[in-house]
């Protein structure tokens, strides 16, 4: 992967934990989100309102899905608020999950990691509540959405 490839992906990585960070301090959760970065340098971003996180997260794939058909995305990072595995976990289970597939990945065996950002809920002294992060837990699979 080229050093312009690995700065576009963590920049969108950024994004999406600022996005999920900044959430969960107003509400702590978030719902899931997609965010796509097209081969002309533009980031989408998609959510849903729809209640249960499980139909929609599937919501999301589906979408996911139709864009990736259109043959112009570089960069894909699908984001969910989760319990981390316990062989993955270590010692805070709530996390961030984000799926993260790159075009420029694609022709790897393992071309998709999800990295799992265990989070706790803290509050100051003044009762404002904000997220502390743990380091990025990888886990690489074969890519799924990108493929």
């Amino acid at each position: 992967m080229s050093t312009e490839a690995d700065e576009k992906a963590l920049q969108l990585l950024e994004t999406a934990v600022v996005k999920a960070q900044s959430s969960l301090e107003k509400t702590k959760y978030f719902q899931p989100f997609l965010l796509l970065l097209t081969d002309t340098g533009k980031i989408e971003e998609y959510e849903n309102n729809i209640d249960d996180a499980t139909q929609s997260y599937e919501n999301l794939e589906l979408l996911l899905s139709e864009r990736i058909a259109q043959n112009d995305i570089d960069i894909m990072i699908l984001a969910v608020d989760t319990l981390i595995p316990s062989q993955v976990a270590k010692g805070v289970p709530q996390g961030i999950r984000l799926h993260l597939e790159e075009r420029s990945q694609k022709e790897h065996k393992i071309g998709a990691r999800f990295l799992y950002i265990p989070y706790e809920l803290c509050s100051s002294s003044k009762e404002a509540l904000y997220v502390k992060l743990h380091l990025p837990l990888p886990v690489g699979f074969p890519a799924e959405y990108i493929v």
